[in-house]
């Protein structure tokens, strides 16, 4: 399967160990905001946090919902990811959407989700 999936695409013209890199390392971006995004998720408290979590919590589960996307693909191409979820995280295309030194500066926290979005976004449309 996964050599008539990569002849098909180097036939239209792609460079499949480019693609592989670039999935691979989307797949991380992914799994690693879904691991940050819960992380700041839980930390969403009070009246302030509790108006954005369900925000939040949406972009966890798509975040999660894309790494599933994406492994398929990888597999598919004869690709695999890292053995180690060091590499695997070091991969990311995004950096680290980390909680902030205060967990309860909600504006802090909506810029945290904001740039990760933005870079999740960012790398899938630069490639495109």
């Amino acid at each position: 399967m996964a050599k008539v999936a990569r002849e098909m695409v180097e036939r239209a013209g792609v460079n499949v160990d480019e693609l592989l890199e670039l999935l691979v390392n989307n797949a991380a971006a992914e799994l690693t905001t879904y691991y940050y995004y819960t992380i700041l998720r839980v930390n969403l408290i009070g009246l302030d946090g509790e108006t954005i979590k369900e925000i939040a919590e949406t972009a966890r589960i798509e975040d999660r919902n894309h790494f599933e996307a994406i492994v398929p693909r990888i597999y598919e191409l004869g690709g695999k990811l890292p053995e180690s979820m060091v590499d695997f995280h070091n991969c990311s295309a995004c950096p680290p959407a980390s909680l902030p030194k205060e967990p309860t500066d909600i504006k802090t926290m909506l810029t945290v989700l904001v740039e990760a979005e933005r870079c999740a976004v960012g790398g899938v449309h630069q490639h495109l």
